[in-house]
């Protein structure tokens, strides 16, 4: 890699202090016109050109600089000014300048190590990979990261053997783990995957840290998550390990056991550890994110409510602002994600969550105007969803309505929409006609949606409008769900219309018993049932379980009368 000379920089500031002291009119804001300078003082000394070059530079005059900083090197050949003017040459982009200058500095020192790998280096940034080559060669540098850069600049052009070789030399100058290691990523460059893992097997095998961390990354792509996860937590029995490297096993510990196991526990608990090491922004945004979805909300609430990193990520707001909802502490929410940035993937997010903070707080108008916002700026179904709850809970129909018609615009899904429109009608606005209509446009999209056809033959057959009809839909939607006890009721009550009254009670003992819980409107169809067919302690008894749940419920009570 290229080396940063931090004098050239230092230098440089020097230079400019000087130069502002000398100026005609001094100001840190105006570049320096030369004609003005008093460089008379230093006409006579070794120090013109330098300070010539440097005028130039800050000029942005650089040809002119790069020819006063060689008359000064041809005086003051010294190999620190060399490297200096090197790096100043690769700042300005000259690389063929920066080579030449190099050159000329290995001629005046042939021993110097530093020369050879500062020119190989720009050689690479050219791509003249064999030139780089050949100058570390000729360096005579015998040490592991000159032959592995050497073994890496033969693979770059597509000569494995040489690299092979030197990495196999490199054995006298490091440890065989860190040598396997290397000529495995080599093979892994030339597709040769078996040759690759056999070297890395051997790398692990001499305990070499990265080994386990490839070998654990390459079972994650392939799938084999038990072998990855035994690679990964062999890394971590490892002494003396590398704190980034031990960072990055425990995250991708976290992720295989958040994303592939479902075991948020252990997750948290590894990046909790990565987040003990290295407490950066992005490990605390994991850490809070998995607390959020193990409901962990108050660990949530003490880990970010005084941490400074908050404040400088609206997503660490967002996710404190979420945890304070779900504490119920909706004013602290709202202040948390009234902060969340414009600017943020999850702005409209936040918007939508303080539209349910005011809904909690009693102030429906201002939850309306919150998730209206939300949806005009980044119209999606999860904004619409909760708009269709804050107006359901606001029992504002109308608005619903208007609301579900105009989502259809976004939302693919508008079956769902037409079958909820459907819904709203019925149950909400009692217009039959609208529902009819809703529904059989749902119908329209999908011919085959089991709930629409049992809704709309329900329907049918309850508003006695066509029982015959009604029923043939709900035939149709048992044969794609054939022990759906909502289906079996609406078929059972069908045939309890059309007088059919054993038919009736097969299918209506079926719905009850398929039920999970007790539903006491299917529990009457079949009261009734009994009722017409003589079993009155059995009509009887399924009326008074219905009141026990509902104590209020007319059609029980006009069951337990008739049968008095």
């Amino acid at each position: 890699m290229l080396k940063k000379n931090i004098k050239v920089f230092c230098c440089f500031s020097a230079i400019i202090l000087v130069l502002s002291s000398c100026a005609t009119v001094p100001s840190v804001n105006t570049s320096y016109n030369i004609k003005e300078l008093d460089l008379n003082q230093y006409s006579n000394t070794s120090d013109y050109h330098y300070i010539m070059a440097f005028t130039y530079f800050y000029n942005n005059n650089i040809k002119e600089g790069i020819k006063e900083y060689e008359l000064f090197l041809k005086d003051n050949p010294k190999k620190h000014f060399f490297i200096e003017f090197v790096n100043l040459l690769i700042r300005f982009q000259d690389f063929n300048k920066a080579q030449e200058v190099l050159q000329t500095a290995i001629e005046k020192y042939p021993k110097d190590n530093q020369l050879y790998l500062l020119l190989s280096d720009i050689y690479v940034i050219q791509k003249q990979y064999q030139k780089a080559i050949d100058v570390l060669v000729k360096s005579g540098i015998k040490t592991f990261d000159v032959y592995k850069n050497i073994a890496i600049l033969y693979a770059q052009i597509g000569n494995i053997n040489n690299a092979i070789n030197y990495l196999m030399q490199a054995r006298q100058f490091a440890d065989k783990g860190e040598v396997y290691f290397y000529i495995s990523q080599i093979y892994y460059k030339f597709n040769l995957d078996n040759n690759a893992l056999n070297y890395l097997q051997m790398s692990a095998s001499y305990k070499y840290p990265k080994a386990y961390i490839a070998l654990g990354d390459l079972y994650t792509q392939q799938n084999n998550y038990n072998k990855a996860l035994k690679y990964y937590e062999n890394f971590l029995k490892l002494p003396n390990k590398n704190k980034e490297e031990e960072v990055y096993v425990y995250s991708a510990l976290a992720s295989i056991y958040y994303s592939i196991d479902k075991d948020l526990k252990k997750a948290i608990e590894y990046y909790k550890k990565a987040y003990n090491l290295d407490k950066s922004q992005v490990n605390l945004e994991r850490l809070s994110y998995l607390l959020l979805q193990n409901k962990n909300y108050k660990e949530t609430v003490d880990l970010l409510s005084n941490n400074p990193d908050v404040e400088q990520s609206s997503t660490l707001r967002y996710f404190l602002g979420v945890a304070y909802f779900s504490l119920k502490n909706y004013k602290q929410a709202l202040l948390e994600l009234s902060n969340v940035d414009f600017a943020s993937d999850l702005y409209t997010d936040a918007q939508a969550k303080k539209a349910l903070c005011y809904l909690e707080l009693k102030e429906p108008q201002k939850a309306i105007e919150a998730i209206q916002k939300a949806i005009e700026l980044n119209p999606n179904e999860e904004l619409y969803k909760t708009y269709f709850y804050i107006l359901n809970q606001q029992k504002d129909w109308n608005g619903l309505i208007d609301a579900l018609k105009q989502s259809t615009k976004i939302i693919k899904d508008k079956e769902k929409i037409y079958f909820y429109l459907a819904d709203v009608y019925y149950n909400k606005k009692h217009d039959k006609q609208k529902t009819i209509h809703f529904l059989n446009e749902a119908l329209r999209i999908n011919p085959n949606d089991p709930e629409v056809l049992n809704y709309l033959g329900y329907l049918y057959i309850d508003e006695n409008i066509d029982v015959k009809a009604g029923i043939d839909m709900v035939k149709k939607a048992l044969k794609l769900q054939p022990n759906n006890p909502y289906y079996l009721d609406s078929l059972g009550w069908g045939y309890f219309k059309e007088k059919r009254f054993k038919l009736a009670q097969y299918y209506l003992e079926r719905a009850n018993r398929l039920l999970k819980k007790p539903e006491s409107t299917i529990a009457l169809h079949l009261a009734k049932v009994y009722e017409v067919l003589g079993y009155k302690s059995k009509a009887k008894k399924i009326a008074i379980e219905v009141l026990k749940r509902e104590p209020h419920n007319e059609t029980a009570k006009k069951i337990i009368k008739v049968l008095k």
